[in-house]
């Protein structure tokens, strides 16, 4: 996981004492400064950490000044950004859990060292519940903060998945348990080319759907990453062991794995990464053109969806079924045996 720094000249003793924890916890760090004491505008290393995480050259932002309040005001001006000013564990843990904050500001001249660790080990420690809180979350996407040609809200881009899905199940008649494979470009669903504008609040938006369908169809999910991570695929661990997977070592980012994945890895109860499902997967979809193909089980026969979108990604979608083997004389199902024997 990637983490953007920024501070002023308020903040930056702490940032400095903040970015070494970081770093002995083997977190990898980019510092948009400041870097000394000299006075200078906050905007100025806010704004600048704040486009790189939406623009997924970072995963999360640590913002410090004086009170934290500038900062916080600062970053929460760019679309995609949730800035939450914490001074206690409890807010900490709260933000994460129930607001999807992506940015924690902090004072430097409000808390000690000793209080913004344990707050910051909380905040990347604790996870986005869903659920109701996505739904208000959805709420705060207005034309004034929407992501730039946003052209579906996030609720419309969660139904869609949702329905996508369970299309799909129905048409391909896949059964409980199977291992469904989903490929996904965010920037496809945004309107643009494939790896472009990769965009978290659009993979937690698709993940979301994915999942409650995925959930009451009882499907095994496993997201693929991009080609920069060799289309490795997220999974739950409970998945690696029964299918037999190979677990590599690589942690899925925006800009190598793709939104998707990453937020997948993140996401997924007991996530890991392998290096391929092995021709295993019983059925998928692809959003955007991602090719999911490697990961069906021979023999993939493509759906005919009346959902063909999601966002503005085109949608392709198939399940497979058992080689049919034999010649002429061959029956495939009880109803043909008895036209054979007849032969």
């Amino acid at each position: 996981m990637k983490i953007a720094l920024a501070a002023d000249h308020g903040g930056y003793a702490l940032k400095e004492e903040v970015k070494q924890h970081l770093l002995n916890k083997g977190f990898s760090v980019e510092d948009f400064g400041c870097y000394s004491t000299e006075s200078v505008d906050y905007p100025d290393y806010a704004i600048p950490a704040a486009k790189a995480i939406t623009a997924g050259q970072a995963d999360l932002g640590i913002f410090v000044c004086g009170t934290g309040i500038g900062m916080s005001i600062a970053a929460n001006k760019q679309p995609g950004i949730r800035a939450a000013l914490v001074h206690d564990v409890f807010t900490a843990k709260a933000t994460r859990e129930h607001n999807d904050s992506n940015v924690l500001c902090m004072g430097g001249r409000i808390i000690g060292p000793s209080l913004a660790l344990t707050i910051v080990d909380t905040w990347l420690e604790s996870e986005f519940s869903g659920g109701r809180h996505l739904r208000r979350i959805h709420k705060l996407e207005t034309p004034a903060n929407a992501p730039e040609q946003a052209k579906y809200t996030l609720a419309e881009l969660t139904q869609q998945a949702d329905d996508l899905v369970t299309e799909a199940v129905m048409k391909g008649r896949v059964a409980p348990g199977s291992l469904f494979v989903v490929g996904c470009s965010t920037s496809e669903i945004r309107g643009k080319r494939i790896g472009s504008d990769s965009n978290a609040d659009t993979a937690a938006a698709v993940y979301e759907g994915l999942t409650r369908a995925a959930k009451r169809l009882e499907l095994q999910l496993a997201f693929q990453g991009c080609e920069h991570i060799n289309r490795s695929i997220v999974v739950q661990k409970s998945t690696m062991e029964q299918y037999r997977l190979q677990q590599v070592s690589v942690v899925p980012v925006a800009h190598a794995g793709g939104a998707m994945a990453s937020h997948a890895f993140r996401t997924m109860p007991d996530a890991v990464v392998v290096s391929s499902v092995e021709h295993q997967a019983h059925a998928g979809i692809d959003i955007g053109n991602t090719f999911i193909g490697m990961h069906l089980r021979p023999v993939a026969v493509p759906l005919r969806l009346t959902h063909k979108t999601i966002g503005e990604a085109t949608v392709q979608a198939a399940y497979t079924r058992p080689p049919l083997v034999g010649g002429k004389r061959a029956a495939y199902s009880l109803e043909q045996e008895q036209e054979v024997n007849r032969e």
